[in-house]
């Protein structure tokens, strides 16, 4: 009699249960644990936090320190993210098929109007970096990788009003509106108001409310169906323009940027 194999619920098992590979997955889990916010764990958070036993959580330890991809201070033992984890980290992005469409086209801008440009893509409620270039003579900051603020960034606003409603609402239900600068949008209706308007303009304003004395101004690229992908914006000084001179300057252009992508980006299904 063929064996029926079950999953940890007892029902009957699928052909994705049953390749499904449930220590790989316990593996990912810790790794993920590791955010711009989390940088530094004990083994009992990352026990206590994925939810696999301690002696489980040792192992997957043990094993990504001996690989390099986490490291543990010999004095406070807390475990942070190793080298071999910004390796992979930047192979994949710089091995990522939409890096490779938005490059040449911000690479052109940047040499065109000499401003520095941000781009990105939207996943799961953050912001994840892709690509940067940035000028000289402006105001220079560290984005980090992964950002959860899509609320008071540019590019964040971007992504957030072309997507579908029910998708934007989720995402808006789970932002912490902690103002980063006194300039920051700090409840949902206010966000909501902003994005509506970013719609109906075609463009997005960050009016330093990621930090201050930048102004940036982004647009979304879609493909050709219409789904919001990520995201581009023109990031300058308030030394350099006041919020009229830079929305009068850039805003056409970060529009034009994100359109002349739109042919060649990837087809892909609406994110509802």
């Amino acid at each position: 009699m063929k064996e029926i194999r079950k999953n940890q619920q007892g029902v009957a098992a699928g052909p994705a249960d049953f390749y499904f590979s449930k220590v790989l997955e316990k593996g990912v889990r810790v790794l993920s644990l590791y955010t711009p916010e989390t940088r530094s764990l004990s083994l009992k958070e990352i026990t206590l936090r994925t939810g696999i036993n301690s002696t489980s959580a040792f192992r997957f330890v043990e094993t990504f320190i001996r690989l390099g991809y986490l490291k543990k201070d010999p004095k406070s033992k807390l475990i942070r993210l190793g080298p071999s984890a910004l390796v992979f980290s930047n192979n994949v992005i710089q091995s990522f098929d939409m890096l490779q469409i938005v490059k040449p086209l911000i690479d052109e801008a940047f040499e065109k109007y000499n401003v520095s440009i941000d781009s990105g893509i939207a996943e799961g409620g953050r912001f994840v970096n892709l690509y940067r270039r940035e000028a000289k003579d402006t105001l220079v900051f560290k984005m980090p990788i992964t950002t959860p603020h899509l609320h008071c960034t540019a590019v964040g606003k971007a992504c957030l009003s072309w997507l579908p409603d029910s998708a934007r609402d989720r995402i808006l239900d789970g932002l912490i509106y902690t103002p980063r600068t006194p300039f920051s949008l700090t409840s949902r209706a206010a966000v909501l108001e902003d994005l509506r308007k970013t719609r109906e303009r075609g463009y997005s304003i960050n009016n330093q409310e990621y930090l201050v004395g930048l102004i940036c101004v982004g647009a979304p690229f879609l493909n050709g169906e219409g789904t919001v992908l990520g995201a581009v914006s023109f990031d300058v000084s308030t030394v350099q323009y006041s919020l009229k001179e830079a929305v009068k300057q850039f805003a056409p252009k970060v529009v034009k940027l994100a359109q002349d992508m739109r042919p060649m980006l990837p087809a892909g299904n609406s994110r509802d």
